[in-house]
């Protein structure tokens, strides 16, 4: 129970209605001296004498009849009373939700954003606070965060009509993309960067003597990756425009042996319909290796997305022609490369999805020994969680075939021929938070393990990676 007023205002509704004004005054006044030390207290301290008390519900129904009336002052204020100083989160979430539907109506969709996203960060199971953040997200022209939620409330329980309205927002997001720019700064510690085996030494048997090599120790380090990425859509209409990107990731050890730099390019029309879209761009990618230009790709890339109620789908088909800036190097892996991945998505409710994957990469090379058939397979899930985190998990195994046979040295240090196969497993996490969502930031903690393992016992390895970075979207 709460605040000290007059019998009378609280016995007639319209002159507590018209008393709102000079309440705010003393109520302010007893905040500033006393501190945000609830509201009971706050407006029991402004009317200290008065026979009768409001409760937190009648402040904001009190704060409804302002905002209903057109006195949007009033009601802000009652509503930011209640949000700084009610103990109980309930009332707080309640004026939280109807102050930023105010803030929608006069525009202020970047504070409403701010607002629903505190609400949903201690209970993320809301489907209704979603799809209004969602929408504000939406009139604020930001539409990757817009997109995720509203996929995601497409996961709740809603009315055919509300999630017939969702998939219209959806359609629209893709076709006023004007331009998204990424940009990001990682740590990267890795415990095998060179993805040595571990083996100290290799040795061939010649009767009772051994012949040995060294083996290249793992060497690990912690790397720095800063990059970004920049889309921008040519619109001819609203179904047809162009797509370019221009990506750029530079990733430096503190041995410059492993510093990795790529230029990523592409261009090409796009066209947009009602329950997805398709996408053809010729590519162009340019990598530089511990400080000397490694290889060039040139090629084509189609994407397609499409959405069949809770399930998206979508698919990657392309092809490149690679070749190298050592011609030594380029005598041997000058080739084509093909690839097609496909990722169904699946929402569950409003703070899950699971996501498969099914990918195939052929590369053909001069010399057959190093073309390989690749097929990959994975199963992950997001999840929202309270205050502020999301989590993505994700669990894949490729399966490499190469093309032709080869000699190496076997662990009973024979030489032997076969051809090379090996399985490769990861378990992937990426953990994220909105704590910085007001200065368009997110902070993110991505780990990684990969185990190899290989009929060439020198080509296995295992792997611990971890990356720690800072997001910037504009």
């Amino acid at each position: 129970m709460m605040p000290a007023l007059p019998y009378s205002l609280t016995r007639f509704p319209l002159l507590l209605f018209l008393a709102v004004p000079l309440l705010l005054p003393a109520i302010q006044n007893a905040m500033a001296e006393e501190g945000q030390v609830g509201v009971e207290k706050t407006l029991s301290t402004a009317y200290p004498h008065a026979e009768t008390r409001l409760t937190e519900q009648d402040v904001l129904a009190l704060a409804r009849i302002c905002a209903g009336q057109g006195r949007t002052g009033e009601a802000v204020a009652l509503y930011r009373l209640i949000i700084e100083n009610s103990r109980k989160r309930e009332y707080r979430a309640e004026a939280a939700f109807q102050l930023a539907g105010i803030f929608m109506l006069e525009g202020r969709f970047r504070e409403a954003a701010l607002l629903y996203l505190d609400i949903l960060n201690h209970n993320p199971n809301l489907p209704r606070v979603r799809l209004e953040l969602a929408r504000a997200y939406f009139m604020n022209r930001d539409y990757e965060d817009a997109q995720l939620n509203f996929e995601l409330v497409k996961g709740g329980d809603i009315p055919p009509e509300v999630e017939a309205k969702v998939d219209n927002f959806l359609t629209q997001i893709r076709r006023k993309k004007d331009w998204t720019l990424d940009f990001g700064a990682t740590l990267v510690p890795d415990s095998n960067i060179n993805q040595a085996s571990g083996g100290k030494e290799e040795c061939i048997s010649f009767g009772n003597m051994l012949l040995c090599r060294q083996l290249e120790e793992k060497q690990s380090g912690i790397g720095l990756s800063v990059g970004g990425t920049f889309n921008y859509y040519v619109r001819f209409n609203r179904a047809f425009s162009l797509h370019n990107t221009v990506s750029l990731n530079a990733l430096e050890y503190q041995k410059s042996d492993f510093d990795d730099y790529q230029l990523f390019l592409a261009s090409g029309p796009r066209y947009t319909f009602d329950t997805g879209e398709i996408s053809l761009q010729a590519t162009f990618r340019k990598r530089w290796y511990a400080g000397e230009q490694y290889n060039e790709e040139y090629g084509l890339r189609l994407n397609t997305q499409k959405i069949i109620g809770r399930f998206i789908l979508n698919s990657v088909t392309s092809y490149a022609k690679s070749s190298y800036a050592d011609a030594y190097v380029d005598s041997f892996l000058h080739g084509d490369i093909w690839y097609f991945a496909f990722q169904p998505r699946y929402i569950l409710n409003a703070q899950t999805f699971i996501q498969a994957g099914l990918a195939f990469q052929r590369e053909t090379t001069r010399a057959d020994a190093y073309g390989s058939d690749n097929w990959r397979y994975a199963l992950g899930v997001y999840r929202l969680l309270p205050y502020g985190f999301s989590l993505f998990g994700e669990v894949s195994l490729t399966e490499t075939d190469y093309h032709a046979p080869q000699w190496y040295v076997t662990s009973e240090h024979r030489i032997d021929e076969t051809t090379r196969k090996d399985r490769t497993w990861q378990a992937f996490l990426h953990l994220s938070n909105n704590m910085l969502e007001k200065y368009d930031i997110t902070p993110m903690l991505q780990y990684a393990y990969i185990k190899r393992n290989s009929n060439i016992w020198s080509r296995e390895y295992d792997r611990h990676r971890i990356n720690l970075s800072f997001n910037y979207r504009f």
